[in-house]
């Protein structure tokens, strides 16, 4: 074994020549992977699309992935021969090109990701949680969930996973958080703090979701969402008012009549200046949007008033379209508006 030794050391192996090309050939895949990476990091920070209408490299049509993969090209030789030499070749090549090997990556680097949150949380171990629930393009309803706790002594908040539900009952709720903290090795008493939406599922005093939650953690203390409370007090208040419920329903149809055209809504412009406050859609979910629209409403009043007027008097103008006008200008000079 000595002899053997020292005559490996001074003449080398026998299969010296392929471990030098096996080594050259990991380097090379591992430095197409750091490209790749670094592309998947990318977009994923900024939340952008990985896929197009095909998965041609060279097509203008095939997504942000290969698009920011063939900008790069040009300016690394490295990746430009990669994807001269492997590019468009096919299942059954290995290329690092494809979406499958993409997807897998965005994968492995998620959870990554989580488990990296998870092990912050375990080390502060006290934490709140909050959820809320919202339905995807595909109609499947999804539970947001989102952890906070200390780090560093600073206040951290996580979003952790979207998690499918088949329903809003609370006890179905409370079975997907306690089976989602169990499956990642979260003690649930070490919760300290929920804050969910107002509804009667999530808030309930005797069978919501905080109550069920509170009755495995009894220190887990129970916030009200500030944002939607404070919405609803919004919502509720004008609701129980007829003048405000017309009022803003006059907001919105003015907003649907000029954003319904491309032509009326330059006239609008043109009267109101280009870097003024301009009329404004309402929202559902956000109160100060609706105070934002009555902002620009009334900063604007006299040259809304003038375009409307403008389009009444264009011939060019559908019937339609100038009886909207004037029904508009109608509004506006009643005093339940003038007023609002």
């Amino acid at each position: 074994m000595l002899t053997y030794s020292s005559r490996q050391r001074e003449s080398g192996q026998l299969d010296s020549v392929l471990m030098k090309q096996l080594h050259n050939e990991q380097l090379y895949w591992q430095n197409v992977l750091k490209r790749i990476v670094a592309v998947v990091k990318f977009l994923s920070s900024r939340g952008l699309p990985f896929r197009g209408n095909n998965k041609t490299i060279g097509s203008e049509q095939n997504g942000n992935y290969l698009g920011t993969l063939e900008l790069l090209s040009q300016f690394d030789p490295f990746l430009h021969e990669h994807m001269k030499k492997h590019g468009n070749s096919g299942k059954g090549n290995t290329s690092y090109l494809s979406t499958n090997i993409c997807e897998e990556l965005i994968c492995l680097m998620g959870n990554k990701v989580l488990s990296e949150i998870i092990s912050e949380l375990k080390k502060a171990k006290y934490y709140s949680i909050s959820v809320d629930s919202t339905p995807d393009l595909s109609h499947v309803d999804q539970l947001t969930f989102t952890v906070r706790y200390v780090k560093d002594l600073a206040p951290v908040e996580r979003f952790l996973q979207f998690v499918p539900i088949h329903g809003h009952g609370a006890e179905h709720l409370e079975t997907v958080v306690l089976n989602f903290l169990q499956e990642n090795e979260i003690s649930i008493s070490d919760c300290r703090g929920q804050s969910y939406d107002n509804a009667s599922n999530m808030a309930g005093q005797y069978s919501g979701l905080q109550k069920r939650i509170k009755d495995k953690s009894e220190s887990a203390l129970f916030i009200p969402c500030a944002g939607h409370s404070l919405n609803l007090v919004g919502n509720s208040a004008a609701g129980c008012c007829l003048e405000a419920i017309i009022f803003f329903d006059f907001v919105q149809c003015l907003y649907n009549f000029f954003s319904a055209s491309t032509h009326r809504w330059q006239v609008l412009l043109s009267f109101v200046g280009k870097g003024k406050k301009i009329v404004k859609q309402l929202s559902g979910t956000r109160w100060s949007a609706r105070a934002d629209a009555v902002t620009c409403l009334h900063d604007s009043y006299d040259k809304i008033k003038k375009a409307l007027e403008f389009l009444i008097k264009d011939i060019s103008q559908s019937k339609e379209t100038q009886n909207d006008a004037q029904n508009l200008i109608t509004k506006m000079n009643t005093f339940e508006i003038l007023r609002g």
